[in-house]
């Protein structure tokens, strides 16, 4: 009888840590679950400040399908960059006055730290598009802005990367200079983007 009990015992046990197994797995798979799921990252991951729901972040891969088919406006930027940040908060105040949908961003950042194979195809696709160096190579840099119809540049520009500017942001973006710049990129946008002429 004793050996009987024990057995009856240890059914109750087993019984019991499997069903304590059950609930911690199903605990624990609800709990991480959000940490499996990619994060959609937003604009103001990047720059706190803008407001406008109408940036669309992109990756590598998204924009190297976008540089191929239909017609796009990517803003390709570098969140710490001053010059980025004043762009894009120029670059917003523009769309919002043109009543634009949705413009692409794409951050620079990571891609061409890793000098991964996107960054080199988005390269090769904007050749002749990109801002030169010293050792004579063709670049990507931010800030710049493209508007891409069917695999054809429309438009780009390229005026406050980097590697073209000695000055501080506040020197350069003087009033004049963002009054030139919105009519600069309002005009080609209405004209390569929305097809005003």
């Amino acid at each position: 009888m004793k050996t009987e009990n024990k057995k009856i015992v240890t059914k109750i046990i087993y019984a019991f840590l499997f069903i304590a197994m059950i609930v911690a797995f199903v605990y624990l798979s609800e709990k991480y679950a959000s940490n499996s799921v990619p994060k959609v990252s937003v604009i103001q991951d990047f720059y706190s400040e803008i407001k406008s729901n109408k940036f669309e972040v992109i990756r590598g891969k998204k924009f190297i399908s976008l540089i191929k088919t239909g017609k796009n406006v990517v803003f390709v930027g570098n969140s710490n960059s001053e010059y980025s940040q004043k762009y894009i908060y120029e670059l917003e105040t523009i769309i919002n006055e043109l009543d634009i949908d949705k413009i692409y961003y794409y951050d620079i950042n990571n891609d061409k730290t890793q000098q991964n194979s996107n960054y080199y195809k988005i390269r090769e696709l904007l050749n002749g598009y990109l801002t030169t160096t010293d050792n004579s190579q063709n670049n990507l840099f931010a800030p710049s802005l493209y508007i891409i119809d069917e695999g054809k540049v429309k438009y780009y520009n390229t005026e406050t990367v980097a590697t073209k500017n000695t000055e501080t942001v506040d020197d350069y973006w003087t009033k004049e200079a963002e009054e030139k710049f919105n009519k600069e990129i309002s005009e080609a946008i209405k004209k390569y983007y929305l097809n005003n002429n």
